[in-house]
């Protein structure tokens, strides 16, 4: 079957084998992300929505050409799929430009367009110079990061992995991110 979505799923799937320099527990993360991935599920209907973000989903289709070239056709994929997905937000009382900064929407999961259970992808985006408040969540997490930004785990230090770079976050580990001078664009992958 050759439907946006399933483009998508095997993009994510070519992506996430390809990846190196991961610890070994991400590294098991990852192989069983990708076992998941590699059945399809039952995909929903694609509908026209809006993004909540759409000036900044724009922004980030015009400058994936600056990824480096083995993430182009993720990159594709997902913004075939982009304006079908159901955006929310993450409340944070007090933080009034978070919540109207940033937006993440399910492609594959419980809620996504390919309904799972044993498995949730989906995507963040973030306005310029936002942190993403602290959070953990027991499913452990692999971010494919397809912009500038910042990650941070507890109270280490922040690091940039770079586009193209992968975030390993084991389970209920407290997390975070920050986006720079540029909207901040991932994708992550939890194994439910």
């Amino acid at each position: 079957m050759d439907s946006p979505l399933n483009r998508f799923r095997l993009e994510l799937l070519r992506v996430l084998s390809g990846a190196v320099g991961l610890s070994p527990e991400a590294y098991n993360t990852v192989e069983a992300i990708c076992l998941r991935l590699e059945q399809q599920g039952d995909l929903s209907p694609l509908t026209l929505k809006t993004s909540p973000l759409h000036d900044i989903l724009q922004q980030v289709k015009q400058s994936y050409p600056s990824l480096p070239v083995g993430l182009h056709s993720l990159a594709e994929s997902f913004f075939n799929i982009a304006d079908s997905l159901s955006w929310y937000k993450r409340p944070a009382p007090g933080m009034e430009d978070f919540t109207a900064g940033h937006a993440n929407a399910d492609i594959i999961g419980p809620r996504g367009l390919v309904v799972r259970d044993d498995i949730q992808v989906g995507v963040t985006l973030m306005r310029p110079g936002l942190t993403y408040p602290d959070h953990h969540h027991l499913p452990e997490e692999v971010y494919i990061v397809l912009s500038e930004g910042f990650w941070r785990q507890s109270n280490n230090a922040w690091h940039s992995p770079g586009p193209g770079g992968f975030v390993y976050n084991p389970a209920d580990i407290v997390h975070s991110m920050r986006s720079v001078d540029t909207p901040l664009f991932a994708l992550w992958c939890l194994k439910l």
